[in-house]
């Protein structure tokens, strides 16, 4: 696996899943593009915040990138000299590859003396193997990620000039080995953009046309602030050509069935942005309401876990009549990430990241109300904190199934063993577990009403199932 012996910096939404990263990129008409694309990226920052980088440029482009925040590792000073109208950038957050700065992103390279660069939102499990034959016919790697197996690939399938290179040949090369990975990737070439999202659609990709110039991101969010002409979600299978006179939306891979990414709604992407067709907090209120719909417990208030449990605990609150308050306050100047090597350093950073509102919770029956649940490490927290605020009852609901497996598609979900609904698997043993009165999730049948039977990745909700044992020999297997 493509992963460091060991990683001791753990970020402050330690019981959550990875968000993936975040890309955005664009042309603009006049000026430099560093500072539409640094805005981009800070309003992306929820999906990576291990690091930032920017590559601009004309026929030749600078790169920036470093560990940190947005407005930390992309600092005017350091972005001074990164001129151009051409530019993408990319935020991060490790499945493959690690945490360490080598891997930040963008990756530039010189190939036949022209520039290329490349930001890539995803993971391609196919890319270890093709890393093997790489490595066996003498090519050497100067990161872990499955990124820069990408880009090796297109630049080992096409052999000539990048300037040379059309949006078709690179779509092949994609299409020919990674049909079956999760990507929404950028490439800069020699006064050129190209953007590719993968087959099944598991991430998001899209293309603005705005009145400053043309743009690509991982979600429309990131284009608040630019005079917008027109956002179009870019479909799976499908890419962007930006160039000085325009944008073009080509298909390169056939129509297959799509895979989206479920979570993308219920946690990763921002709540004000609209992905998949669907708005993204007006789907987490209607979790929060179908929850509500599927529960009978009798409570004083409904308090969301902040920031992640607020649409739901909304749509909780609306649908079932229970009052809503914050009780629970975050504290936004404890920073995005720690060192935290002990379960008891961890505690404390809970501790130290939520206030609770003490006369809210006093005497109460409190449900409160979350995306997701992971480890439980913070749940638990969360509870004692509430019980020790003096709440009566502590009774937790969360807007999603259990999570029971592992994603293939690279999403940073623990071992199995880690995920407390896969070693519990009983929703009185995981209540008992945090030291709530109650606990219930939303059905796995409730949410395929909402976002339907085909079409979405539900594998984390589903229970790996057991291998039947091989029979010690034919003649035993004759006989079952």
């Amino acid at each position: 696996m493509f992963t460091e012996e060991c990683r001791c910096e753990v970020h402050e939404n330690f019981d959550k899943l990875g968000e993936e990263c975040g890309i955005f990129g664009g042309f603009v008409h006049k000026g430099d593009v560093k500072g539409i694309i640094r805005n981009g990226l800070f309003k992306l920052q929820h999906r990576g915040q291990e690091s930032a980088g920017i590559s601009c440029g004309e026929e030749t482009q600078t790169l920036v990138k470093a560990k940190g925040l947005v407005m930390q590792a992309l600092a005017d000073s350091a972005i001074l000299e990164s001129n151009g109208r051409f530019g993408i950038g990319h935020v991060r957050y490790s499945t493959q590859g690690g945490s360490s700065a080598v891997n930040a992103q963008p990756y530039l390279i010189k190939y036949m003396d022209e520039h290329v660069a490349m930001a890539h939102n995803g993971n391609v499990k196919k890319a270890m193997k093709i890393r093997e034959k790489f490595e066996k016919i003498g090519e050497v790697f100067i990161t872990n990620s499955d990124s820069e197996v990408l880009l090796k690939r297109i630049v080992y399938g096409l052999r000539k000039p990048p300037s040379q290179w059309t949006f078709n040949e690179i779509g092949e090369c994609l299409g020919e080995d990674f049909s079956k990975g999760a990507f929404s990737l950028a490439l800069t070439l020699p006064k050129r953009i190209v953007a590719y999202r993968d087959p099944v659609g598991y991430r998001p990709l899209f293309v603005c046309e705005a009145k400053e110039g043309y743009f690509i991101a991982s979600e429309d969010i990131a284009f608040t602030g630019l005079d917008i002409k027109k956002t179009i979600e870019v479909m799976p299978g499908e890419g962007v050509e930006i160039t000085e006179k325009g944008y073009s939306i080509q298909r390169f891979y056939e129509q297959t069935k799509e895979c989206k990414c479920v979570f993308e709604h219920i946690y990763f992407a921002h709540p004000a942005s609209n992905i998949f067709g669907r708005n993204v907090y007006m789907t987490r209120v209607e979790l929060g309401k179908t929850l509500a719909k599927t529960d009978n417990i009798k409570a004083d208030i409904v308090v969301p876990v902040v920031d992640s449990g607020m649409a739901a605990a909304i749509g909780y609150s609306q649908e079932s009549g229970i009052p809503f308050h914050t009780g629970l306050i975050r504290n936004h100047w404890v920073g995005r990430s720690f060192i935290a090597p002990t379960q008891e350093s961890r505690i404390n950073k809970v501790r130290e990241k939520l206030l609770i509102v003490r006369p809210l919770i006093e005497g109460k029956k409190v449900l409160l109300v979350d995306d997701s649940m992971v480890r439980g490490t913070t749940s638990r927290e969360i509870v004692s904190m509430l019980k020790n605020a003096g709440a009566k009852e502590v009774h937790f609901r969360l807007s999603s199934p259990m999570l029971l497996n592992t994603c293939s598609w690279g999403v940073d979900i623990p071992t199995t063993g880690e995920l407390i609904a896969a070693v519990h698997k009983d929703e009185k043993k995981i209540a008992a577990a945090i030291g709530a009165d109650s606990i219930k999730y939303l059905p796995m049948s409730a949410l395929k009403e909402i976002f339907g039977e085909t079409g979405w990745c539900y594998r984390c909700f589903e229970a790996e199932k057991e291998k039947p044992a091989k029979p010690l020999c034919k003649a035993l297997a004759f006989a079952k």
